[in-house]
């Protein structure tokens, strides 16, 4: 059983039936956009905390003293409109590559961690039980995980955290921080939508053949030699 798994087992196990969860996780999965066949790319896992909407004027808060956390991630899947926590199997678009851990619990290396950087599964497109613990808790806006991915074949593929029982983040004191898309409002009036975020739509087109490239090529010289010659002839004919 990984490491990561153990500690947060071994948290729940310490404070059974009166757990109480605290402030939440804002998770948010981003990929970068213009993809083609064969490229290498990476995707960030990121954290924040809610958004509070006040007078119609939104802002995001810190997540606060953010100490472990895990999940599953999958990918060459498609997360179903009425079942949003998982991510039923689709076509092999994307091999997993690498798991690196992100810069937002190390703390600028002042916080010392175990990094669990998971198990890759491409055949099943799932990495199980990526995880991180710090010495101390952390609180703020960053980034925890990074995931290197190569874009087999065209198509369209959704990237999951899913929201199963392996989806925990706890704080310095062991207790619970709530990772969900509720709603909650205060005697205030403010909301606190959490914006939740926990998959990305991932697109990839054909690489353009050579032609096209060589065509595409010659049209930004031909536009770059027009202007230069623009430029001489004001030059010549002030």
């Amino acid at each position: 059983m990984k490491i990561a798994k153990v500690f947060v087992l071994a948290t729940a196990l310490m404070f059974p039936g009166s757990i109480t969860a605290f402030a939440d996780a804002v998770l948010t999965v981003v990929s970068p956009s213009g993809l083609i066949a064969g490229q290498t790319f990476t995707v960030g896992i990121f954290v924040t905390g809610p958004t509070v909407i006040h007078n119609g004027t939104a802002t995001t808060s810190n997540v606060s003293d953010l100490d472990a956390f895990q999940f599953d991630l999958a990918f060459n899947c498609i997360v179903p409109t009425a079942s949003p926590t998982g991510c039923q199997s689709g076509a092999s678009v994307l091999e997993a590559i690498s798991v690196s851990e992100g810069s937002f619990l190390p703390h600028g290396g002042s916080n010392a961690t175990f990094f669990e950087p998971g198990t890759i599964n491409n055949a099943a497109g799932e990495i199980s039980l990526i995880g991180d613990v710090g010495a101390s808790g952390v609180t703020g806006i960053g980034d925890l995980v990074d995931v290197t991915f190569r874009a087999l074949s065209t198509g369209t593929t959704d990237i999951a955290i899913l929201g199963n029982s392996d989806l925990q983040f706890f704080d310095s004191n062991f207790n619970p921080i709530v990772v969900d898309d509720s709603v909650t409002t205060s005697p205030g009036a403010e909301t606190f939508p959490t914006n939740q975020s926990l998959s990305a739509a991932v697109v990839v087109t054909p690489e353009p053949p050579s032609g096209q490239l060589l065509l595409l090529g010659g049209l930004v010289m031909l536009a770059a030699v027009t202007r230069a010659d623009r430029r001489l002839w004001r030059v010549m004919h002030p």
